[in-house]
């Protein structure tokens, strides 16, 4: 392995380590080098691109949903949190399905100041997501735990998780370029 190579896989198992270790230390503590290793990209991601993918994810998630809302405000506000581009890219993708699962992450999307509310709501979504795809992995409790603060928040088979983060990429390839959404 060149020392790149040994370098970049260093700092991500430095990167999960640490987001578990924060947040998830009994659950951490059971882990090995190699089930760090085998852990996602995004479990490493600095907190600000984490939480874009899991709101971007949450969209990808509630797709279907959010077609059907005609509030402004509300969508207004998913746009601002995921981008408008990513969003009108997500929406037009006719493979985009409802996912059939039983979500336990409230729909927060229609109460205080809508804005917050409706990016805090697709990013519980979409950590949920994330915690779902790799539930059947070592990472599985102490990703749930550090993404959720619990496990299970999501009932949803991984490999069903693993489709709705694969939409959510999907609609990002489209793209030529996907700016960060302002703040």
């Amino acid at each position: 392995m060149s020392e790149k190579l040994a370098r970049e896989r260093h700092r991500r198992r430095g990167a999960i380590a640490a987001r578990l270790l924060d947040a998830a230390p009994d659950a951490a503590a059971a882990l090995d080098w190699d089930a760090l290793d085998r852990g996602p990209a995004w479990l490493a991601a600095p907190d600000t691109d984490l939480a874009l993918e899991q709101r971007r994810i949450g969209a990808a998630l509630n797709a279907a949903a959010i077609r059907l809302w005609i509030d402004r405000r509300s969508l207004a506000a998913a746009r601002s949190a995921v981008g408008d581009a990513f969003l009108r890219a997500l929406l037009a993708d006719s493979s985009v399905r409802e996912t059939a699962c039983h979500s336990v992450v409230e729909n927060s999307a229609t109460t205080g100041d809508g804005l917050s509310d409706v990016a805090e709501w697709l990013r519980r979504c979409g950590a949920a997501v994330q915690a779902a795809a790799i539930s059947d992995t070592p990472l599985g409790q102490a990703a749930a735990i550090a993404l959720c603060g619990c496990t299970g928040a999501l009932q949803l088979p991984a490999e069903a998780a693993r489709d709705v983060i694969e939409q959510a990429t999907r609609a990002g390839a489209t793209l030529a370029a996907v700016k960060e959404p302002e703040r």
